[in-house]
């Protein structure tokens, strides 16, 4: 069960980080067989920048991403899996966020849903002749003052 201490996380010092929520969970899955940090090769000049996590299943390759950063990360997270689907480099892409009712307790501005819903029909439109691209919304069981916050790291809005 996920229980959250409820406390709202828009000021310095207050509210729960998120990256310890996705390190218990990307733990599980590298424990599970999981790649955690690989580079997406779509041979071109530029790479598109490492995936949080990957997975082989005989000739399908996953990829999660979890987002620990603005909404600005959570577009090139998902832009980033869309484009390697649409290359064949991919066959699943799924980025995890927060719900809104989740978000209000973790680092201001990190990436929700909320903010992603309306940019769905662009993602919808792309003509993808195999694969999936996924959002998953992840919200807490329970809210109680009785369990501690979770640290936040020390980068950008995070700062305690």
């Amino acid at each position: 069960m996920f229980t959250i201490y409820p406390q709202s996380g828009k000021k310095r010092g207050e509210g729960n980080g998120v990256a310890r929520i996705k390190d218990g969970f990307i733990e599980r899955l590298i424990a599970k067989g999981w790649e955690k940090e690989l580079p997406l090769d779509l041979a071109t000049r530029r790479r598109p920048g490492k995936l949080d996590v990957v997975n082989r299943v005989g000739t399908i390759t996953i990829a999660l991403e979890w987002e620990t950063g603005n909404i600005s990360s959570s577009h090139r997270a998902l832009n980033k899996m869309a484009l390697g689907i649409l290359k064949g480099a991919l066959q699943v892409g799924l980025l995890v966020v927060p719900s809104r009712n989740l978000y209000r307790f973790l680092t201001d501005r990190v990436g929700n849903f909320d903010e992603l819903e309306p940019y769905t029909d662009l993602w919808k439109s792309l003509r993808i002749a195999e694969g999936v691209l996924e959002i998953i919304v992840v919200e807490q069981d329970a809210e109680s003052t009785s369990v501690p916050r979770i640290p936040k790291g020390t980068d950008g809005r995070a700062r305690q």
